[in-house]
């Protein structure tokens, strides 16, 4: 099976040929233009093995990307998907960068101060315009958001699943 990474989710329907807008959770939505195929997972089967969708286009469109597939091919199957998840194989994945980091290799990590405090697990990692931000949730219930910006984040082990913050005065 190996590890799949989620990369958008089926926000709505566009046009009467089946084509569905997705909202792109990946850092990079102009992958959608490179793959061939993708998996599609239906709401709250994100542990099934999903089905095989051929694409056929997919194109930029305001924050979304318009995607046109093989298996959809009217309104009522596009309307049937709606909310669903889209997940590619990290073998299709793109090679990372330097600073690049997967965002399902930081869901979980555990998060410490440079002095050594733990404040948490990353439950989220929340796309914003300029950058990333982890939703950290503390063993209390609360929740810190830390931007992904090199002034908050040290350093990340994601082998060992830490992430080493510098907490910016006004995060929590």
């Amino acid at each position: 099976m190996g590890d799949m990474f989620r990369i958008g989710v089926v926000a709505s329907v566009h046009g009467i040929k089946g084509a569905v807008k997705v909202f792109p959770t990946t850092q990079e939505p102009e992958r959608f233009s490179r793959l061939e195929q993708v998996i599609y997972k239906a709401p709250g089967k994100e542990d099934s093995e999903g089905e095989s969708w051929t694409i056929q286009s997919a194109s930029p469109f305001k924050n979304m990307v318009l995607l046109q597939v093989k298996e959809l091919t009217d309104r009522n199957q596009a309307e049937a998907v709606k909310g669903g998840t889209l997940w590619i194989h990290r073998e299709e994945a793109l090679p990372l960068e330097e600073n690049e980091y997967y965002i399902s290799d930081v869901v979980g990590a555990l998060v410490v101060t440079e002095e050594g405090e733990t404040l948490g697990m990353v439950g989220d990692v929340l796309t914003t315009g300029s950058n990333e931000v982890f939703a950290v949730k503390t063993p209390d219930g609360q929740e810190i958001l830390i931007p992904s910006i090199k002034d908050c984040v040290i350093a990340m082990d994601l082998d060992k699943k830490i992430v080493t913050v510098h907490l910016l005065e006004g995060l929590r």
